[in-house]
């Protein structure tokens, strides 16, 4: 089945040809079970596959959406699509021959979750509209304890969070935004029925969203006014629909698509090679990038507004073929720095110029540093934020000490600034696949990682960023409180595969109470899903 294609119609899905789409009604919400994932997006999805392979059946996966997809799910602003080449973007069991382009549209991931979902038979285990709030860990009977926003309660021997580290849209504090007459839009909130014809809008941020978004609204638009903090290093994206001859090599001869998946792996793990130790890749990057600033803007006054004071990576970094365009078009103005007031119908930057605007755009991105969106409260209480306030130390951005039988994926540390973030949903969910493989076969009923393998784990990492590209002196989401970086992992994605790909039980405080998995089921598993 091509999974991207299974809908009826374009647009936001509707239905998967030749199955129904189910969905858990929960007549008394709450309950026990094994596993408890949180969040259905790529991560979610995927761990929920693995656990079913390994033949969990006592597993829920709460969602507080009504729909699966996560980030594609949310994100529904015009011009919305994947940053890294599809070929990439895909889980490695399910690669997908069916993409309609290079750099497929959030509606078309979305398909592709939903598609997924259905295939592996996951949609009986969500529950859709569930809200978790609070967890607790419960000492003596080692389980975890879930409040959601409705009322209902859960409980867990094991939490999978998978409601990774974009979830949390992020507005800037503005002077005067409070008393703003017109109306104010989050790019992770968008508004559907927004219609930007004769519009005079202030668009706020100059980031991966606003690379999108803007050239779409700028079209129709009266004037846009770009307010950039700091300029990004763009890179020619060179997208294109994937031809009906390409998609049918894809689908009769895969071992093309795997070797081109490969391909462009290595190509972006030499990428992030080079920007942990800052050698001449990363000067030929700033020279391409420099090259397309030259080729696309003839303006020597605009060319050194969009040409940054930073070295290539250390913020994310931008891949476009319309943003310069949209910067050339009469009715956009790109104003080279930060918004800092808003009056009841217009903006005020630092220039002291008043604009007048009748709508304001926020293309902000997230709110990174909590992780987060819920409380949990671990062994003696500590709320994990926390526990996490000099610093969110884990151990390969996976188990927090203090915090047992708790797995995160997209957790601290494990963003990249190279490659595609789906290898590294699939490492992190065979570390906690092989961390459950050894509880039923060792009869555990609680793991935890060693406080002295997270510290020195947290360090060296902090210690490599710090020297790499990403810690050369910028400001940006990657970066925290007084520079520390708690959102990247410092090295080649390969590295991250070897260091996750077996489960070292020798890191872990180990507990037999009472076994959580039957050791008869091991030899019950009905399906095998192939690793990454």
């Amino acid at each position: 089945m091509d999974l991207a294609r299974a809908t009826a119609q374009p647009g936001r899905p509707d239905s998967v040809p030749g199955q129904s789409r189910s969905r858990h009604t929960d007549p008394a919400p709450g309950g026990h079970y094994a596993v408890v994932v949180i969040g259905s997006g790529m991560g979610g999805i995927c761990a929920a596959i693995k656990l079913k392979g390994m033949g969990v059946d006592s597993l829920a996966v709460l969602e507080r959406a009504e729909e699966v997809g996560g980030t594609w799910r949310a994100n529904t602003y015009p011009g919305i699509a994947v940053d890294t080449s599809i070929l990439q973007y895909s889980l490695s069991f399910e690669p997908n021959p069916g993409w309609s382009r290079l750099y497929a549209g959030g509606a078309e991931l979305q398909r592709y979750l939903i598609g997924l979902s259905e295939k592996y038979g996951i949609r009986r285990h969500i529950r859709f509209g569930t809200d978790v709030t609070e967890m607790r860990y419960a000492e003596n009977e080692q389980l975890w304890q879930i409040s959601t926003r409705s009322g209902a309660t859960y409980t867990a021997n094991v939490v999978v969070n998978a409601t990774g580290h974009l979830s949390t849209p992020a507005i800037p504090s503005i002077a005067g935004l409070d008393q703003f007459e017109g109306q104010v839009l989050h790019s992770a909130e968008w508004d559907a029925s927004f219609d930007a014809s004769g519009r005079r809008i202030a668009a706020v941020g100059s980031g991966a969203s606003a690379a999108q978004l803007v050239p779409c609204i700028a079209r129709d638009a009266e004037q846009v006014y770009v307010y950039q903090r700091s300029a990004p290093w763009v890179f020619p994206r060179d997208d294109r629909p994937i031809g009906r001859i390409e998609a049918a090599v894809y689908r009769h001869l895969p071992f093309v698509l795997k070797a081109q998946r490969w391909r462009r792996f290595w190509s972006n793990d030499k990428v992030a090679y080079a920007f942990e130790k800052q050698n001449e890749t990363v000067g030929k990057q700033q020279r391409y990038a420099e090259e397309f600033i030259e080729r696309s803007i003839p303006d020597p006054e605009l060319r050194r507004a969009v040409t940054p004071d930073y070295s290539v990576g250390c913020k994310r970094r931008i891949m476009s073929d319309d943003w310069y365009p949209a910067l050339l078009r009469e009715n956009v103005e790109l104003i080279p720095s930060a918004l800092t007031e808003v009056r009841p119908r217009s903006v005020v930057g630092p220039d002291g110029v008043e604009r007048p605007v009748d709508t304001i755009v926020f293309n902000t991105g997230f709110a990174v540093e909590g992780f987060m969106p819920m409380k949990v409260f671990g062994t003696g209480g500590t709320e994990l934020h926390d526990a996490w306030s000099d610093g969110a130390q884990t151990h390969l951005g996976i188990t927090v000490s203090g915090y047992p039988n708790l797995f995160l994926i997209s957790g601290p540390n494990t963003a990249i600034g190279a490659g595609s973030y789906a290898f590294m949903i699939e490492c992190q969910v065979r570390y906690i696949t092989g961390a459950l493989e050894l509880m039923r076969r060792r009869g555990l009923s609680a793991l935890e990682v060693r406080l002295d393998v997270q510290r020195r784990s947290y360090w060296k990492t902090q210690s490599r960023l710090s020297g790499s590209v990403y810690g050369s002196g910028c400001e940006g989401w990657y970066q925290g409180e007084g520079g520390r970086i708690d959102t990247l992992w410092p090295g080649m994605n390969a590295e991250y595969w070897w260091r996750t790909r077996r489960f070292d039980p020798k890191s872990y405080h180990l507990v037999t109470r009472a076994p959580i998995f039957s050791r008869a089921a091991a030899a019950a598993s009905a399906t095998t899903i192939p690793a990454a």
